[in-house]
């Protein structure tokens, strides 16, 4: 027999990564655009759209690197499921590495000759200055190295004790760090730094959240308390982003970060509806199961297509950012999702996307 695929997370990584080079099209052009301009209350509003992308993202890998039913032995996650993230990560590094090193030359109208050093010394990028979009396979790395120790917690742990650490992280890495920069900007009062406790400020707060909903789920009640917050989560984040932009005179992001509770309530709610509208369905449709598992290869290359389209004077501003962005987030996705389908048809190219 096939195996069996669960059908949330399959539909979950596809729409995470439609996310993700969604808002990688608005930003690409959302920091330059003069804040006082109507299109950039629209490419704000398509920003605030799209920021849930990586935190759902990090709750699926939590949802089966911890979930007891998939068994992750120290072994298999160091020989199997590291090197599927840092393989690709050294590959892209250093292609992103030649990439910028060329397009530098070309603006500054040099020979390619003379930037060789640059060219050669692209694969120290991994340890310096990678290219900004590749930060997320550091800490998807990172969290599967602390796998084998959050398993044995989570193996022994009770569900009210798994709660409890979420709601630790919830609190202290998310709330507080909030609460302590909007007191410093709006009253010059900053909260003394230690209060917080740093290390729930990390993604594995994302993990076991994904963990937590996939194992246990959510009851009725709390599922609409959830699905609500997320709701005004968004509105509060795309308001005050497009309220601090407009009184700073200048892209304001904060209220879009990962580790803000909008963000974070956003993503467990559009993970929680998934999972739910989804619960105990699983699939072996080849089509559904190719196409999520080019997701990977998806977010590492859409960057060369939207650094194309802009080189050649495509933006998602004209003639109207509320139409054009979304159509050119789709071409960039499908124009990805193309290339990584055909290049994981050739041998060896699968370990790389």
């Amino acid at each position: 027999m096939e195996k069996q695929r669960e059908i949330y997370a399959e539909w979950l990584r596809i729409v995470a990564a439609f996310a993700v080079v969604f808002q990688h099209t608005v930003t690409s052009i959302w920091y330059d655009t003069p804040v006082s301009s109507e299109d950039f209350i629209a490419l704000n509003f398509m920003n605030s759209l799209s920021r849930f992308g990586v935190g759902v993202f990090i709750m699926i890998s939590g949802a089966f690197m911890l979930s007891p039913k998939y068994p992750h032995k120290p072994e298999k996650i160091l020989k199997h499921n590291l090197p599927r993230v840092l393989i690709p990560l050294v590959f892209w590094v250093t292609v992103y590495g030649v990439v910028n090193a060329v397009t530098e030359a070309v603006k500054a109208g040099t020979p390619i000759g003379e930037n060789i050093a640059a060219l050669l010394t692209a694969p120290l990028d991994l340890f310096t200055e990678p290219a900004t979009h590749l930060w997320f396979l550091y800490t998807i790395a990172g969290l599967y190295v602390i796998t084998p120790a959050l398993r044995v917690f989570t193996e022994h742990a009770s569900k009210r004790m798994v709660l409890y650490v979420i709601a630790l992280f919830f609190f202290f890495g998310l709330v507080l760090p909030t609460t302590s920069h909007i007191l410093d900007k709006v009253f010059d009062f900053t909260l003394y730094r230690n209060i917080r406790i740093r290390g729930t400020t990390s993604f594995a707060g994302f993990y076991l959240t994904g963990f937590y909903i996939a194992q246990y789920g959510i009851p009725r009640i709390a599922r609409r308390v959830l699905y609500g917050a997320a709701l005004l989560s968004w509105f509060l984040a795309f308001f005050y982003a497009t309220y601090f932009s407009l009184v700073r005179a200048a892209p304001n992001e904060f209220f879009f970060g990962n580790f803000r509770p909008t963000t974070f309530l956003v993503a467990a709610g559009i993970f929680c509806f998934f999972r739910e509208k989804f619960r105990d369905r699983t699939t072996n449709g080849k089509a559904l199961i190719a196409i999520s598992g080019c997701m990977l290869g998806v977010y590492v290359v859409h960057p060369l297509f939207i650094k194309a389209s802009y080189g050649l004077g495509f933006t998602p501003v004209d003639p109207n950012p509320l139409i054009t962005s979304p159509i050119m987030a789709v071409i960039f996705f499908t124009l990805s999702l193309g290339v990584v389908f055909a290049a994981r048809q050739i041998p060896g190219l699968k370990k790389i996307l």
